[in-house]
């Protein structure tokens, strides 16, 4: 599966190194759309398989070089052909223009071996030799149709998608043409599930409707998840999506030009929603006028992607995102032809993957795209993420001392060396131990911002007081002190609030930053986290990133089977001297919770098989599809904070050896970052200090740096989850 994988680790450690003729906005009737409901959720979202497929033109105001090295490259092309190739029963397209000779060749195939191929194309493409008149001619199936002829203008068959075999869709902008291949901004999903899925047997129908001509009756097909036009199903899906938005609409629209449209943009904007529209800078104007100066007076940003006129290249998506979970695609511009003339679908889906991979492909094109003012100024895109973005430096992993109730909650300690003697440094905390943490690495560490990340397991009656457990009283008052101290610190720094779930013997911890709850998840079941808690969080609005804290995969030192490293190969693991040592292999980051190790793991530890490679790389790839959603960070500095307790910087990297009387250099980079990577995890490495002493900011040298536009929780969340 040539998935979709465009991914560039921005945020980094420091170690101390459509169509035109749109019609304007109507009054609606949206009686009858009501009866197709909300239907987020429902049997089929476990069965369901995605695909998502880019463009993602390496260019932005691109050439014909440019568009000929992508066109040979198209990996949506390739699919697109490789889908119709394997068909067995059934082809069913739908096209609004087709140029592509290599598809014209896939459906020649697929007719010439007995395969159903129907076509359903925009009345236009009747005219001239073109793949669709030739395929016509050569017997294939293919009906020429219009949309609503409302006197005025005559409706587009302005659908994109093919189905192959009743069961698999492939479906979004691009048209099967030179650009939509290349160098436009592009999107294709791939659905695959069973024929009675809602989704699936709403495309079915409207193609059979589209096909026959049935203008009118093409609507009816429409799913809670699925709606088409001409109708009112539609807009009520994206009407009502983007009033229930809570944090954030983001939009990327060839053609933005219905009034309702920017009117509910604005709406959502008063209340406090981040809404981020991007449209072609070539159709500027339609960014004009009473709805948009509402949009931009409430706070709304819109921003202007430059193309190349001449090659018909444009930004040609149409979709929105709404807070980060939900995504609403389709083939029609927001436009009331699109709405009321045109064949066209929309989708609503909330795949986390799917909705991630968006959501990195709108952080692109939002980076890439110009404001007014730059537009107006000629600079380019380089030129104002230059001026706008800046790099702040902290630490996301850091202790305090605290106890409730006689138990600890986290197991920071109130010490710091001074003059190589451990001193007790309580009396300045005055009792407020978080708040005291955030102000020194703000007003001596020199830090930006810094997460506070407290132990926390289940809860368990025979766990022993000294064993650090965050309660969810504490996290509600951290999270309360860290946005005090936000608030006080007026931009100049942000106190993060998060936690470190589970314990080194059960397959090592990982931070959770964003998360209004804790997870109280037993220690070691990275499968609840992953599947359980994470996904409720998400649902709930919360960011909850995960970093992968202090990861232990290989040994420092060949020589020697000792050592609480996770993985070996060629070693028979009862060579392994010490017994936890060894019952404690192949878990680290819930390696032992996933198939195919967890069904072999056991007898590699009981000396029955040799640990084998390939099991754990297609463990760990099995574990990085299930956490892409979550999953951003990889700590690459060596834990070094209960070692650096005094405010004398020093580099964790750095340690001497006192029989070569040298210092050495290690870090995880090309060793554990490197090998996840390879593995299929997309995770940015931080640098951060792990600290255990009360030396926040000024006992080590190293920074974590993120790359935001300002510095705010909700911009370096949202710069965390980019990987900035």
């Amino acid at each position: 599966m040539d998935r979709h994988l465009s991914w560039i680790p921005f945020f980094f450690a420091c170690l101390l190194l459509a169509c035109g003729g749109e019609e304007p906005a109507v009054d609606l009737d949206l009686e009858g759309a009501d009866a197709l409901g909300a239907g987020k959720s429902d049997e089929f979202a476990g069965v369901r398989q995605f695909e998502t497929y880019f463009t993602d033109p390496h260019c932005d105001v691109c050439t014909s070089a440019d568009k000929d090295h992508l066109l040979a490259n198209s990996a949506m092309r390739a699919r697109i052909v490789e889908l119709i190739d394997g068909a067995v029963t059934s082809v069913e397209v739908a096209q609004f223009t087709f140029s592509q000779q290599p598809v014209e060749e896939a459906l020649l195939r697929a007719h010439e071996r007995g395969v159903q191929v129907r076509m359903a194309m925009n009345h236009q493409q009747a005219r001239g030799d073109n793949p669709s008149t030739r395929l016509r001619d050569a017997g294939v199936a293919v009906n020429f149709i219009e949309g609503k002829d409302n006197g005025s203008y005559v409706g587009l068959q302005h659908a994109k998608f093919v189905i192959v075999d009743d069961v698999t869709i492939a479906m979004g902008s691009n048209n099967f043409s030179s650009t939509g291949f290349s160098v436009n901004d592009e999107n294709t999903i791939v659905v695959r599930s069973r024929a009675d899925d809602p989704i699936v047997a709403a495309f079915n129908c409207y193609f059979d409707k589209m096909y026959d001509g049935e203008l009118t009756e093409g609507a009816g097909c429409s799913s809670p998840d699925a709606r088409f036009t001409p109708s009112t199903h539609p807009w009520k899906m994206l009407r009502d999506e983007m009033r229930g938005a809570q944090t954030s609409i983001d939009v990327l629209m060839h053609h933005l030009v219905f009034d309702d449209a920017v009117k509910e943009l604005a709406k959502a904007a008063t209340r406090g929603v981040r809404v981020r529209v991007v449209v072609n800078a070539a159709d500027r104007g339609e960014t004009e006028g009473r709805r948009w100066d509402e949009l931009r007076t409430a706070g709304g940003q819109i921003r202007y992607k430059q193309t190349n006129p001449e090659l018909y290249q444009f930004m040609h998506d149409k979709l929105a995102i709404i807070d980060g979970k939900t995504l609403l695609n389709g083939s029609g511009n927001w436009s009331g032809s699109a709405f009321f003339n045109n064949w066209e679908f929309f989708v609503r889906l909330t795949n986390p993957e799917v909705v991630a991979d968006f959501g990195h492909l709108f952080t692109r094109l939002w980076s890439w795209s110009l404001t007014g003012q730059s537009l107006d100024a000629g600079i380019d895109a380089r030129g104002q993420d230059v001026a706008m973005r800046q790099v702040f430096f902290g630490n996301l992993h850091a202790h305090f001392q605290a106890e409730e109730g006689g138990r600890m909650i986290d197991d920071g300690v109130l010490h710091r060396e001074v003059d190589d003697e451990l001193v007790d440094v309580a009396a300045e905390s005055n009792g407020q131990p978080m708040r005291h943490a955030f102000e020194y690495a703000r007003d001596r560490g020199g830090l930006d911002f810094m997460a506070l990340s407290p132990h926390v397991v289940d809860d368990r009656a025979d766990d022993p007081p000294d064993i650090a457990n965050m309660s969810p009283a504490a996290y509600e008052q951290l999270m309360a002190t860290a946005a005090a101290v936000t608030d006080e610190s007026a931009g100049r720094f942000v106190a993060l609030p998060s936690f470190e779930w589970s314990t080194n013997s059960t397959g090592n911890h990982v931070n959770v930053l964003g998360s209004a709850a804790l997870a109280k998840v037993e220690r070691g079941d990275f499968a609840t986290l992953y599947e359980g808690f994470l996904p409720v969080r998400r649902e709930a609005g919360d960011a909850a990133w995960l970093m992968l804290n202090h990861p232990r995969t290989f040994r420092n030192f060949e020589g020697s089977l000792n050592g609480n490293w996770d993985q070996v190969f060629g070693v028979n693991l009862q060579e392994i001297p010490n017994d936890a040592d060894r019952s404690h292999k192949f878990n680290d980051f819930g390696l032992d919770d996933y198939p195919p190790l967890s069904q072999v793991r056991q007898s590699w530890i009981d000396g029955e098989a040799l640990p084998d490679e390939a099991v754990v790389r297609e463990t760990l790839q099995n574990i990085a599809k299930v956490t892409a959603p979550y999953h951003r960070l990889m700590e690459v500095t060596v834990a070094r904070g209960t070692e650096f307790r005094s405010e004398q910087p020093q580099n964790p990297s750095l340690s001497f050896d006192d029989e070569t009387m040298e210092f050495q250099r290690y870090i995880k980079v090309h060793s554990d970052w490197d090998y996840y990577l390879a593995n299929g995890w997309r995770l940015a490495p931080a640098a951060n200090h792990d600290n255990h002493a009360a030396n926040w900011g000024t006992g080590h040298t190293t920074r974590t740096g993120i790359v935001a536009e300002t510095l705010t929780e909700a911009s370096l969340l949202d710069a965390i989850g980019e990987r900035a």
